[in-house]
């Protein structure tokens, strides 16, 4: 790319000379701050696939005018909050989210045996790095989705066997974690918590007579919220160990550490990837807003969701996993909202299953 600086590079995938993938790769490696863009129309799935992890959206031919200039300005970080900035340049070069092991081999197995989709999803649902790749996957526009998707179940529907198996056994679209404590974080405790946080938000909506749609990406957002605490500490070059150390000797909040060692948290860290992901930006508000003090209203919303959810009526029970005092348990109904009968008992014990939600 001559040594300028890009913000965005947009290209097509079949190309004479060389080809969309291997550019994407080269410019990955030589500007990995840059936003890489696939607009084509007749890529073959092996290549897009194999070029997943170098792009970040893909974008089919024809394309719609409005919708592609809506796509680029969202990307413009002139007007964007610094700590904002700072995440863009930090995940910008962000392949994959890690997967436990344990939860990546048997959704390995079930995929070599044929076991049927809903078995797949269910291991998905439990996986942070599962659902935001599955989210990146399904969002492309090659699979013809004309709104961003952001319900697990239709996600895995819309993807199939055929390209979930592709994704995760041949072309490396997902890996396992290094370890199950990378930078002295329990990941195992992570995760744990971050699937009862996602059943206490997804009962909240439930709770407040919310559509499936709104249920279901409820869910989502609290599975993924603090997916950039997982970006954060995979990677050794943060030193996220350091940070962690301070914050249990000092007792001062996590997210007030990680600003002052990286201008940014991981709020934000893990809001911008799955910006750049392609998934909704309203859901990737609400992640990367659940920190800062946001008003009271008694009007549903995702973010008031997640906040009660997050921050006020849980216990902690592991709080080695969180440096903000999140936990797995609601110490009572959410002021303001009168739960009986079998959602109050699913509100004061999220259970970790998946109960069929009412259409």
């Amino acid at each position: 790319m001559g040594g300028n600086a890009y913000d965005i590079l947009v290209t097509d995938m079949m190309m004479p000379g060389m080809d969309g993938g291997a550019l994407l790769k080269q410019a990955k490696q030589v500007s990995p701050g840059t936003v890489r863009l696939v607009l084509s129309g007749h890529a073959g799935r092996d290549l897009i696939h194999s070029s997943e992890v170098d792009f970040h959206q893909f974008l089919g031919k024809p394309v719609d005018p409005d919708r592609f200039i809506a796509m680029l300005d969202s990307f413009d970080l002139d007007h964007a909050r610094p700590e904002t900035v700072r995440a863009r340049a930090l995940v910008s070069g962000i392949a994959r989210v890690p997967s436990l092991p344990r939860i990546h081999q048997e959704l390995a197995s079930y995929l070599e045996i044929g076991a049927p989709l809903g078995e797949i999803e269910i291991l998905i649902r439990q996986d942070l790095g599962l659902a935001s790749k599955v989210l990146k996957l399904v969002n492309s526009s090659y699979l013809t989705v004309n709104e961003r998707v952001t319900d697990l179940s239709l996600a895995v529907q819309l993807l199939s066997h055929d390209l979930i198996r592709r994704a995760v056994l041949v072309n490396g679209a997902t890996e396992t974690a290094h370890s199950l404590q990378p930078s002295g974080l329990d990941l195992e405790d992570l995760w744990r918590e971050s699937l009862a946080i996602a059943n206490a938000t997804r009962f909240l909506a439930e709770a407040m007579g919310q559509t499936r749609s709104v249920v279901e990406s409820c869910y989502t957002v609290g599975l993924l919220h603090d997916v950039g605490m997982a970006v954060l500490a995979e990677d050794p070059a943060f030193g996220y160990q350091d940070l962690l150390n301070r914050h249990h000797a000092l007792g001062a909040p996590l997210v007030e550490i990680e600003r002052e060692a990286f201008g940014t948290d991981h709020a934000e860290i893990g809001a911008e990837l799955l910006h750049l992901w392609g998934l909704d930006t309203a859901l990737c508000e609400v992640i990367r807003n659940h920190h800062r003090n946001m008003a009271d209203s008694k009007a549903f919303s995702m973010q008031m969701a997640l906040g009660l959810a997050h921050n006020s009526n849980f216990e902690s029970r592991s709080p080695s996993a969180f440096g903000d005092g999140a936990s797995l348990k609601f110490k009572s109904s959410p002021p303001g909202v009168t739960v009986a009968g079998e959602c109050a008992s699913e509100l004061n014990d999220p259970p970790t299953g998946l109960p069929p939600l009412q259409p």
